[in-house]
């Protein structure tokens, strides 16, 4: 990646990128490259913006006026933006190609809207990449020819560094701007650092080439040290892209990690060995990202742990923790005390020194909602782990050794992370879990039973593999079930196991405070089409007061044995019925979230949503499995 260098039989000793004529230009396109990136955030950050506005004025109308339906467009402008939202939705979502095999799953193109976005960023780096490179035969600089792009692509290269480091990072502009969570720019991280191993291949392949054909690489390399800095910097690049593909973050996560954290590292010395003095802001803006990032992080971390920011009496790092061993190899771990909020749907990193892993900290979703029970700052924390291998092997087999003793471990935290969406402006809520999916979308149901807002018809369909999962969050969705018996809300919940383990005639009853609360649990040998709730009563929607007085009896828990249920099955009975805008979640494996990105975009183009039918938007939101 050398951006400044001379050779014999033509004098390029003034060809430098300080003071040689391609500077400027050069310069220049590494500025717009970073005002176009303030531009994309800036129209984000407007989205935002005008989403949270039109979220307030839905919440506003919904308390002046309980028996509307504020989750529909109210005016010409808003009906404007609705119709624009769900063209755009219907481009963006579909995910029509996806791999399920071992290794092959790992290779799944990406969403549409993933592909555009990236079609439009390799156009811009191809744009400037190539723009005034190419000469003519008659142009005075045509003797520089593989130079002017050696010098280009080294620009190029070096600029998008920062932004590789910046996506990388948790607290980020981009995400305090525009609310976009950091785990959503993982993606964009490596399909970036993708693109500057191919700038950088033309980088020094352009040099390369002009010293081939002068014979003088080895007189090069021995002038000039940088260049074998430059090749170090795209062999550490090229090991980072390689290491980078989920087949090996999931081989084994914590070694990624460590060696990730050093490579990039020994990445930014390279680089500031190799380039020159006048692009070294690149290396510092870099640095400044993650030295923000890692900075904040750890002075939140002190406070979270020390309880500064707390109400807890106990100065004593760390929360005490308890865990539980659960069907399925799940480890439910409790925290009594936790003295901090955070939003239905937010992750944790958590540390377990008492594992012997004190190094070693991992993200896990939030499995409940927060409630302040006592009235004194603290909540009752609890997640759903899956033991796998590594640190979740070691928290089951920890799990199962002190099941029968009454014993707490330490536990710090760092977080709580995430944007998760906020449900509580929409008229219809369907949320999809698979297995331990459950513990994203359990803390969203119940945010929304307990918080409401304009939500008026809820629907929970729980895939499980065996019945005995379903103990996992039994309690808590008998409690939600209950809850909704007195409000004007519709709650339904399916559990759908896809393994028979138990007696389908089993009965479980809520909390006995009238008719309504039992739980019925339904056994189905076959899957039904259109009324495939089974036991759900079909409701009328020709007036929406009929229908908001029916719902008042008919909140429902069912446990089905029909296998897996389909998307169609799921979903279609909720949007057809919906007299506002609907919010789909999805929790699950790749299969199942990719699925129903192309089933909403086909759903929503067959109703023709705001677009002259009535039928109103859809808003989807997935959540998958994995690194």
């Amino acid at each position: 990646m050398n951006m400044g260098s001379g050779h014999s039989g033509h004098d390029m000793s003034s060809m430098t990128m300080s003071g040689g004529v391609f500077t400027p230009t050069d310069e220049a396109i590494a500025r717009g490259f970073w005002y176009g990136v303030a531009g994309c955030v800036g129209v984000l950050t407007a989205v935002r913006v005008a989403s949270a506005l039109q979220v307030r004025q839905r919440l506003m109308q919904q308390k002046t006026s309980l028996h509307s339906t504020p989750a529909r467009p109210q005016g010409w402008l808003s009906q404007a933006y609705a119709t624009a939202t769900a063209t755009t939705r219907e481009m963006l979502y579909p995910q029509p190609v996806y791999f399920t095999g071992r290794i092959s799953k790992y290779f799944s193109p990406l969403p549409i809207g993933r592909w555009l976005l990236l079609a439009f960023y390799w156009i811009i780096i191809l744009a400037f990449l190539w723009s005034g490179t190419i000469l003519k035969s008659s142009d005075s600089l045509y003797a520089y020819k593989w130079e002017i792009v050696g010098f280009r692509a080294a620009w190029v290269t070096v600029t998008q560094i920062p932004l590789i480091y910046l996506l990388s990072c948790k607290f980020n502009p981009i995400s305090l701007l525009t609310g976009i969570s950091y785990e959503r720019f993982n993606w964009l991280h490596r399909w970036v650092s993708r693109t500057v191993f191919l700038t950088a291949i033309v980088h020094w392949s352009f040099f390369y080439r002009e010293w081939s054909i002068y014979n003088i690489i080895d007189t090069q390399m021995g002038m000039m040290p940088m260049v074998k800095y430059g090749f170090g910097a795209w062999g550490i690049i090229t090991w980072m892209v390689l290491t980078g593909f989920g087949f090996f973050r999931n081989a084994n996560y914590e070694l990624f990690v460590a060696q990730h954290i050093v490579a990039a590292a020994v990445l930014l010395w390279v680089l500031f060995v190799h380039v020159p003095s006048y692009a070294r802001y690149n290396i510092w803006m870099s640095v400044a990202f993650v030295s923000f990032d890692w900075g904040a992080r750890l002075i939140f971390g002190l406070l979270r742990n020390t309880h500064v920011l707390g109400r807890m009496k106990s100065r004593m790092p760390g929360y005490t923790t308890r865990l539980e061993p659960l069907p399925g190899d799940v480890v439910r771990l409790t925290i009594d005390d936790a003295d901090f909020d955070w939003k239905a749907g937010q992750h944790a990193y958590i540390t377990i020194p008492g594992l012997y892993r004190p190094f070693e900290t991992h993200p896990f979703t939030i499995a409940n909602a927060c409630r302040n029970g006592a009235g004194d700052g603290r909540h009752k924390l609890t997640m759903l782990i899956q033991g796998r291998s590594g640190f979740t092997r070691s928290l089951h087999e920890a799990a199962l050794k002190d099941q029968n003793i009454d014993r707490s471990c330490r536990t710090f935290i760092s977080g709580p992370w995430g944007t998760p969406p906020d449900l509580s402006h929409y008229e219809t809520v369907v949320l999809i879990a698979c297995s331990t999916g459950a513990s994203f979308i359990m803390p969203l149901l119940e945010d929304v039973v307990r918080r409401r807002g304009c939500v008026r018809n809820v629907t929970l369909h729980w895939i499980v593999r065996t019945d005995e999962h379903f103990t996992w969050f039994g309690e808590e969705l008998a409690s939600l079930v209950e809850a909704s018996r007195d409000m004007d809300l519709h709650l339904q919940v399916s559990v759908h196991a896809t393994r028979v383990h138990a007696s389908p005639s089993a009965t479980i009853a809520t909390p006995d405070k009238g008719p309504s609360n039992v739980v019925s649990v339904a056994a189905d040998s076959s899957s039904e089409q259109g009324s495939s709730l089974g036991s759900f009563e079909s409701i009328s929607r020709e007036k929406a007061s009929n229908q908001r007085l029916n719902r008042r009896s008919q909140p429902s828990l069912s446990r089905r044995y029909s296998g897996r249920p389909t998307l169609d099955m799921m979903i279609r009975p909720s949007i057809e019925q919906a007299l506002g805008e609907s919010a789909i979640v999805v929790c699950g494996g790749l299969p199942i979230t990719a699925e129903s990105r192309s089933y909403i975009a086909a759903l929503s183009d067959e109703r023709a949503v705001h677009k002259g039918t009535g039928a109103q938007g859809i808003f989807l939101f997935t959540e998958t499995y994995g690194w």
